[in-house]
């Protein structure tokens, strides 16, 4: 099993620009929602309520994070004409004002480009993000969405990305006190069923539904039990 090391992040902002990579943001937010849970995810989308200084929150997420994953497609840059400077170039500009502050702090900045987007050249972006082109980037593309978002997955954890703790299916060492307690408890039940039998009948269960099927009945709580209890152990796992 592989162990998590203590530099994993556990907390990553993700910056995109709505009318270019939303739905493919939106999707990896799931994927990491799921495995650092909700707030350790920040999506502006999601998390900033009504009401709230949208400016101030980005800046504070920002500061609070371990990494920011900075989604960049065919119009990251803002351009309505080829000709145009583009959006980026506004001080008031939102992606700007992100990826700026990401840059500013020592943390991972990863660029994702989504959909075949190229890494825009230095001279098409203001001096303050241009040090965003000189860091590695990782594809995100339709036909390989699954597999690129566990590549992107495993950079945020700070993992190999042959080595996914998140799909390790647990050693057998790790199960098997889930799946006995399970059983065990099952048992338990159908005992407090057996009891309670005799007590409202005053006979025992076998003469009620035969020995064999008493029998059948606790070996199928057991089994039963066993499943539920190593079912626990995984998600417990995965979360953890």
């Amino acid at each position: 099993m592989t162990v998590w090391s203590s530099a994993v992040p556990k907390k990553v902002f993700i910056s995109y620009r709505r009318e270019d990579t939303a739905a493919a943001a939106g999707r990896v937010y799931d994927r990491l929602s799921r495995l650092l849970k909700n707030p350790n995810v920040f999506f502006d989308v999601s998390t900033i309520g009504g009401g709230e200084d949208f400016v101030k929150r980005i800046e504070s997420e920002i500061g609070r994070s371990d990494v920011a994953l900075v989604f960049i497609g065919d119009k990251w840059l803002g351009k309505a004409k080829p000709t145009d400077e583009g959006r980026i170039w506004e001080q008031d500009d939102y992606v700007r004002a992100e990826v700026r502050a990401a840059l500013a702090r020592p943390h991972l900045v990863l660029p994702v480009l989504v959909g075949g987007a190229k890494m825009p050249k230095p001279g098409q972006l203001p001096e303050d993000i241009r040090a965003i082109t000189s860091r590695n980037a990782l594809l995100l593309r339709h036909e390989s969405f699954d597999d690129d978002t566990e590549n992107i997955v495993a950079a945020v954890l700070g993992v190999p990305a042959k080595t996914r703790r998140w799909e390790d299916k647990g050693a057998l060492g790790a199960k098997l006190p889930y799946a006995l307690g399970g059983a065990l408890i099952a048992c338990a039940l159908i005992l407090i069923v057996a009891l309670v039998h005799y007590w409202i009948l005053a006979r025992p269960l076998s003469a009620s539904i035969g020995g064999p099927m008493t029998s059948l009945t606790l070996i199928a709580g057991a089994i039963l039990g066993a499943w539920i209890g190593t079912r626990y152990e995984a998600r417990k796992r995965k979360f953890r």
